[in-house]
């Protein structure tokens, strides 16, 4: 079938609870689970046209409590990372953020060629919402080799070739709330404890605001991926949602401006380049 009848019949298995081993929560009620107060938002290329679908799991509870397990803590941190995009989202669904899963989808129809762009569309996935999804049509789902399905982060569901009946192949369920931004804290509290640019005793607090900077830095980026609108006014001013970056944080950049800069660019480009000037390139070998 072609990519728009696949993606009609994988909505169809959602909202039915026909996908086998299903990651989906169940919004039918049954003896087992009786009164699930599950909804499901199911966007069509959704987040500016970037993946087949958005789908979105308002699963609702109303304790405070926090748990204090693996997957709860990646659930509450990726709340802190990725503030901006659950805030718009609860304030248009009037749900509480701590309700809210997204799941990107990316439907391969069986005339779809699986090549390199699907490792980016994955990249782009997990950037943006943290986790990817990857459906994939009845010859592809036969063809599909074990080591791929290993090799992807991605979930990866295939559909049986029966009505609109589907299969998980492969799990991968956990947030990438940090990747590619993450700060080595340890390596650059030792490098300014071993030359002398502070001591041992203040070991803690480097590596603790090391991390808050690592934090606000994962914040304004995943910012960029999903909160700028060209439409919303109030963004283009500020070039920020308001929800971004929390009071403290907010306040923490704000004493940076306190730090008078003692570096110059240009005296350490001198210095660079003097430093490099009289070198033979058998010093490099």
């Amino acid at each position: 079938m072609n990519e728009k009848e696949l993606k009609s019949t994988f909505i169809s298995s959602i909202n039915s609870g026909h996908i086998q081993d299903s990651i989906f929560p169940s919004t039918i009620s049954t003896e087992a689970a009786p009164n699930r107060d599950i909804e499901i938002r199911i966007k069509d290329e959704g987040y500016f046209r970037s993946f087949d679908l958005v789908i979105a799991i308002l699963e609702k509870r109303y304790d405070s409590h926090i748990k204090a397990t693996f997957e709860g803590y990646d659930n509450y941190y990726n709340l802190l990372m990725r503030t901006a995009l659950l805030s718009q989202f609860a304030k248009r669904e009037k749900c509480r953020i701590d309700w809210i899963r997204f799941y990107p989808v990316e439907i391969k129809s069986d005339n779809d060629v699986l090549d390199g762009r699907l490792i980016n569309q994955v990249l782009n996935a997990i950037l943006t919402f943290g986790r990817s999804i990857i459906v994939l049509d009845e010859r592809h789902t036969r063809r599909i080799k074990k080591l791929l399905l290993r090799l992807l982060p991605s979930t990866i569901i295939g559909y049986t070739g029966k009505d609109d009946y589907f299969q998980v192949l492969s799990v991968f369920d956990r947030f990438v709330a940090a990747g590619m931004f993450n700060i080595s804290k340890r390596g650059i509290t030792r490098f300014l404890i071993n030359n002398g640019y502070c001591n041992s005793r203040e070991q803690t607090r480097i590596y603790q605001s090391i991390s808050y900077i690592e934090r606000i830095n994962l914040k304004l980026a995943f910012s960029q991926f999903f909160c700028y609108n060209e439409n919303d006014d109030d963004i283009k001013q500020n070039g920020y949602d308001e929800s971004s970056l929390s009071v403290e944080e907010a306040e923490f950049l704000r004493r940076l401006i306190d730090i008078n800069p003692v570096f110059s660019e240009k005296k350490q480009l001198v210095s660079l380049i003097q430093d490099t000037t009289n070198r033979k390139i058998t010093d490099y070998l």
